[in-house]
């Protein structure tokens, strides 16, 4: 713009200058022969700003002579068109609105503007109109790259510390073989597994937790509410005597108030002695977990044991309360937990996979290791979506009983 400024019009003018818009003023940008140091800028509702936006031409300022739309500006409007020296104002358009005005000083001939030079002058304004469109719309694209960046670097470090969220190594537990997978529908995303060692209370025995949730939504807000979810659990199973009802009452309370009014999670929670092989869980809401006993029942198939008792989701109600159930697992059993993005998995018809789907197609490999289960498991909600895109996060741990785990009695 300087250059335009020197090259076309410092030999021709006494002075020229360029305010441009910003937000609903217009601000002097470029100069020559005008004091840079001024501050001279016009609003967008002044009379000058308002005339050349209507009629889209340049206008001559006579100030001792002055048109019907000088007459009505302001004191300060004609002190600022005086500090420009303008005898010749030029508006400069981009394709939808006025970008800018180019204010010319007298000609150094001393001759007034024939209509020759206004027709020239339309003809560079509209050139120069869209060349600071164009220029600024450079700068938003390039600022907005620049935002872009920034934002994906911030999700990049959410994705990693979501990921030190999830089990890096599973407790080894006598008779007890696990395996796990979480695979985001965006870069984080709300759903939660975890294998947590628990001392048994007055003894130096080790207890199992094993949790899965799935928080409402998905993205940043998500992946934020299932930090909350996974901090209280952690903090609460440190000091629990067993009582995993009342231990649900807390983490529901903690997650309420750290969370929205419309956010909660579904969620299950399960306390596994390997020594007694008894599991006792809480439900709070969370898609009923599968445990398959490959004992045949009358009609020769497995035995499909659901484990859905509980209470309400995770954060949503104030004071819930929940209920525990306890039962017996036996060597062979395969306890599957899972949420409902890989149950649900869709075609790009809409047709869903379905939970009885899914839990036939463990029932099919019993004696799969764990790791392998959870893969096939993956693979076969894949091969049903059949390439469509993925619609929510996908989450699934299983775990086996292998054998007794108790120590043989002592010889007599």
């Amino acid at each position: 713009m300087h250059e335009l400024l020197r090259h076309r019009f410092c030999f021709v003018v006494t002075g020229a200058a360029v305010l441009l818009r910003h937000g609903d003023t217009f601000r002097l940008q470029y100069a020559h022969g005008v004091d840079m140091g001024s501050d001279l800028l016009l609003s967008g509702t002044s009379k000058t700003i308002t005339n050349l936006d209507m009629v889209k031409s340049p206008a001559s300022v006579y100030l001792d002579n002055p048109d019907a739309w000088l007459l009505a500006a302001t004191d300060a409007e004609r002190a600022a068109l005086r500090d420009l020296g303008a005898e010749m104002l030029i508006p400069l358009r981009g394709r939808n609105r006025l970008l800018g005005v180019m204010a010319l000083g007298p000609k150094r001939s001393e001759e007034p503007y024939s209509r020759t030079d206004r027709g020239l002058l339309q003809s560079v304004a509209m050139h120069t109109g869209l060349s600071i469109e164009n220029s600024q719309l450079m700068h938003s694209l390039a600022d907005e790259a620049g935002k872009r960046e920034r934002i994906n670097r911030e999700i990049e470090v959410a994705r990693e510390v979501q990921e030190r969220f999830l089990p890096q190594s599973y407790p080894a537990i006598r008779g007890v073989e696990l395996a796990g997978a979480y695979r985001p529908a965006q870069t984080v995303g709300g759903d939660y597994y975890d294998f947590i060692e628990m001392k048994q209370p007055g003894s130096d025995a080790v207890s199992l937790g094993i949790a899965i949730g799935d928080v409402s939504g998905k993205g940043i807000s998500a992946a934020l509410l299932m930090a909350s979810l996974r901090a209280s659990l952690r903090g609460l199973t440190r000091k629990c005597d067993g009582n995993l009802a009342v231990m649900l009452h807390e983490v529901n309370e903690l997650v309420y108030e750290a969370s929205a009014n419309n956010r909660y999670a579904t969620f299950f929670f399960a306390q596994l002695d390997p020594c007694s092989r008894t599991l006792t869980y809480v439900n709070a809401g969370h898609n009923a977990p599968a445990l398959i006993r490959h004992r045949e029942n009358r009609d020769g198939e497995p035995e499909i044991i659901r484990l859905e008792a509980g209470g309400p989701v995770i954060g949503l109600l104030a004071n819930s309360h929940y209920e525990q159930s306890t039962l017996m697992m036996e060597p062979g059993d395969i306890l599957m937990a899972f949420t409902d993005g890989i149950s649900e998995a869709m075609t790009v018809d809409g047709e869903e996979w379905s939970e009885d789907s899914l839990i036939e197609r463990l029932a099919s490999y019993p004696d799969m290791p764990a790791d392998t289960l959870v893969k096939r498991l993956f693979d076969a909600a894949d091969e049903f979506a059949a390439g469509a895109p993925q619609h929510d996060d996908m989450t699934l741990f299983v775990l086996k009983m292998l054998a007794d785990p108790r120590p043989p009695p002592a010889s007599t």
